[in-house]
């Protein structure tokens, strides 16, 4: 009898909650945040250097500077070495690191750069700093990090990459802008590029991809 009851109870409450979700429709709705803070280009003579990239190409950047320095920038203020994922490099630090925002230069000392072995999706060693301010919380659209010279190793102490200077990079804001279309939160993309070019009235913007 007890048991009876019970399966009644839960019946009448699967019953309840499936007539309310069908009261309730989804309503799609868009939400912009800061998607992250990409390298927009590297300081030569005061002035900004895209190397022929265009500006709307947010991502090409990424590779040019891992290309030719050997190193990648991911979110949360984390450089790695760009090399095989499956193989441990080191980079070496020579210098402390300069971040320049509004023409105000913040010290970060080498000593304070973390070195951290991930081993999740790909295999790497990362080394994370702690930047003096976080652009994605403030209205500031960009700054400028100097790394110095470094030099990239195996975990033998093997030189992969001899001993180079870093020229300064210029990281800006990127902003991103979807449409929740769902519960399952399945979404469009209407905006992925640089905050400075976000329009004033989001309501112009058309979907790019899903």
């Amino acid at each position: 009898m007890k048991n009876r009851i019970k399966y009644l109870a839960l019946f009448s409450i699967m019953f309840i909650f499936s007539a309310c979700s069908g009261l309730f429709k989804f309503k799609p709705y868009f939400i912009t945040f800061v998607y992250s803070h990409g390298v927009y280009g590297i300081l030569e003579n005061e002035k900004v250097n895209r190397m022929g990239v265009p500006k709307n190409n947010i991502d090409k950047m990424d590779y040019i500077i891992s290309n030719k320095y050997g190193i990648k920038f991911n979110t949360g203020n984390r450089i790695y070495a760009n090399e095989d994922s499956q193989t441990y490099y080191n980079i070496k630090f020579y210098n402390d690191l300069k971040f320049i925002l509004n023409g105000k230069e913040y010290i970060i000392p080498k000593e304070k750069i973390v070195r951290k072995e991930r081993n999740q999706v790909d295999i790497r060693i990362e080394y994370s700093y702690p930047a003096p301010v976080d652009i994605t919380k403030t209205n500031d659209d960009s700054y400028i990090l100097e790394i110095g010279e470094i030099e990239i190793l195996d975990k033998n102490g093997k030189v992969i990459k001899a001993k180079e200077k870093i020229p300064p990079l210029v990281f800006k804001k990127i902003y991103y802008r979807v449409l929740i279309k769902n519960y399952g939160g399945s979404e469009d993309i209407y905006y992925r590029g640089w905050a400075e070019d976000y329009p004033k009235d989001p309501s112009t913007l058309k979907k790019i991809y899903q």
